[in-house]
This record gives structure tokens, sequence and C-alpha cells, in this order.
């Protein structure tokens, strides 16, 4: 029998697919039509891909090769900003530091929730 998905891999899901997703949501037609947001478009889209492809990862091994990765992937999200110049475009900014920030959360969760797990008391 399989093991159920934890929840902190459902929510990391969410978050990649929130990424990918949000230009679209978030932006107007008209600052995407004209290219005015293609930097943040192309980040959040690959970041957000990035993410599912840590999240399809087998949830078994060791705790650093689980977490590791998403905690570098969510201070790199929340350096993005600063990096490329989009800080003026608020909203992209905004949306880069919360879901860095969210990233950093997950990862965190998941390492007290895996100590707890295997914690003798």
């Amino acid at each position: 029998m399989r093991k159920p998905i934890p929840p902190y891999r459902w929510m990391l899901a969410a978050l990649g697919i929130w990424l990918v997703m949000s230009p679209f949501l978030l932006f107007s037609q008209e600052v995407l039509l004209r290219g005015l947001a293609d930097r943040e478009m192309l980040v959040f889209m690959t970041f957000g891909f990035g993410i599912l492809l840590i999240c399809s990862r087998a949830t078994q091994g060791h705790l650093f090769m689980r977490v590791a990765p998403v905690v570098a992937t969510g201070g790199v999200l929340i350096a993005m900003p600063m990096v490329l110049g989009f800080t003026g475009h608020h909203m992209a900014a905004a949306n880069a530091w919360v879901s860095g920030s969210v990233l950093i959360v997950l990862a965190a969760w998941e390492a007290l929730v895996s100590q707890k797990r295997y914690m003798i008391v």
C-alpha cells in the first residue's frame, strides 16, 4: 500500500501551480501584450515548473536532500526582484517575496515534521 502524500507536499505543489499561473492572474492583459512583464513572467513560470519537479520527487530520502532545494529556491525567488530589477513592478515583487517566504516556511515545516517523526523519547 502506498504512503499518503504529506500535506506540505500538496501545498508545495499548489505553490508551484500558483507561480505558473500568477502572471496571467496578477498582471493585466495590456501589460502582458506589450511585453512589459516578460522577465517577471519567465521567472515565475520557470520557478513554478521547478517547484513542481521538486515536488514530484519521492518523499523518501535524506531530509537535507528534500529540504535544501526548496530553501534554495525560496531564497533565490526572494532575491530575483532585486537581481533582475523588477522591484518597480510592485505586484511582481510582492508575489516573488511572498512566494519565496512561503517556500522557506514549507521547507521548515517539512524539517520539523520529519524530526518529530524520528525523535526517540
